[in-house]
């Protein structure tokens, strides 16, 4: 059945009602399957209570399922289908992998580097009790190099979690392609913190083909008109970083920014963008996976919907460990661009929702030692003619 955000109104929920008030709800996980839920009413013993349905959504899709209500004298047990292969080691599930609703057999890959010296055991799991679901599990092998699937074989035109129904337009001055998109995602869209409105398009980027590395491929930047937003340019030099956060002269709720950094011997390294408090948006590279990363689990309100907090990758080799980086910051939405030397190799878009006074930028680098060559910033002015 549908779900709704605990700080919304209901329209799909199941209530527990008591001396006029809802004192319980549960709703549902954007599913059509009926699962369990279950609440601890010993507090309301010998009271008369009273079980509301609500279905006022007035959608297609996302409206309430509910049977089987009963008494128990222990909490209903969770709805265990899980299949997965698990890693096990010292009897604890150390790395986990599941399918992706498919009977096709795809790579899937842990790093244990930090398991090496300890015997592990393969654990294949099926609960599943339908007719489809199952684990299909095959060909285990070690290797020097991360295995990819084929999703992450593929070179997407966005990375990002907020790129939708892209779209390009005909007849651009100087014959140039330029693309934009819906900055939004169904698994969430009508769930965003954000009224009336309901999330924006990205900034236009210009597409060209490059060949990279013997191959051509897609490449993409803002377009040239986005630097007559420009206000006043904030320079700063070298900075190395040795497993730590330093933050940056440089905030503001929109930016544009574009730094240079360097892979000394950290794990991760990269920027912290919209920081405030334990609220940062972060931007980084992994020096293990060889990936881009956005990293949005803390960027202000995530916890809407399960399927928004989450960090999303592309994969990018470095050359000399130098990564390029050309971020647009906007008040609820990031665009990385990310490359090592042919620009715009790689873009992610997020949206992201933090407290307007989280407007700070850092630099970081985690487990090791990284440098910020330098960086260019520009607070970006308002794109509406007043």
């Amino acid at each position: 059945m549908g779900r709704h955000p605990n700080d919304q109104p209901a329209p799909t929920a199941v209530n527990l009602i008591v001396d006029g008030k809802v004192v319980a709800t549960a709703t549902g996980a954007n599913s059509p399957d009926l699962i369990w839920n279950s609440w601890d009413t010993s507090a309301y013993l010998g009271k008369e209570a009273q079980i509301q349905v609500v279905d006022d959504n007035s959608g297609g899709w996302g409206h309430i399922a509910v049977g089987n209500i009963v008494f128990s004298d222990q909490p209903a047990a969770p709805l265990d289908n899980q299949t997965a292969v698990n890693l096990l080691v010292d009897g604890k599930v150390v790395r986990t992998a599941t399918g992706s609703s498919s009977e096709t057999l795809d790579w899937n890959s842990w790093d244990l580097r930090d398991l090496i010296g300890k015997k592990a055991q393969i654990q294949v799991v099926d609960h599943n009790k339908g007719g489809w679901g199952h684990i299909l599990a095959d060909d285990f092998t070690l290797a020097d190099d991360p295995a990819r699937n084929s999703l992450q074989r593929a070179h997407w035109i966005d990375y990002g979690a907020d790129f939708y129904a892209a779209g390009t337009f005909n007849d651009a001055p100087g014959g140039r392609r330029v693309m934009l998109a819906w900055m939004n995602n169904w698994n969430y869209a009508q769930a965003i913190p954000t009224s009336p409105w309901r999330s924006a398009d990205t900034f236009p980027r210009q597409l060209a083909l490059k060949t990279v590395d013997g191959r051509v491929r897609l490449v993409q930047q803002p377009v040239g008109e986005l630097s007559t937003l420009r206000g006043k340019e904030t320079a700063l030099g070298a900075t190395t970083m040795d497993n730590a956060v330093t933050a940056l002269s440089v905030s503001g709720g929109t930016l544009e920014l574009q730094a240079d950094l360097t892979a000394g011997t950290a794990a991760r390294f990269g920027l912290d963008v919209r920081t405030g408090g334990k609220e940062r948006t972060r931007i980084g590279y992994g020096t293990a996976t060889g990936e881009v990363y956005l990293d949005r689990t803390a960027s202000g309100k995530v916890d809407f919907d399960p399927s928004f907090p989450g960090v999303h990758r592309a994969p990018l080799a470095l050359k000399d460990g130098r990564l390029h980086l050309r971020v647009l910051v906007d008040e609820s939405s990031v665009e990385v661009y990310a490359d090592n030397g042919h620009g715009g190799q790689v873009v992610l878009t997020d949206q992201i929702f933090p407290d307007p006074s989280s407007t700070g930028v850092d630099v970081f680098a985690e487990d090791g030692t990284a440098t910020l060559s330098n960086l260019r910033a520009w607070n970006l002015n308002s794109a509406w003619k007043k």
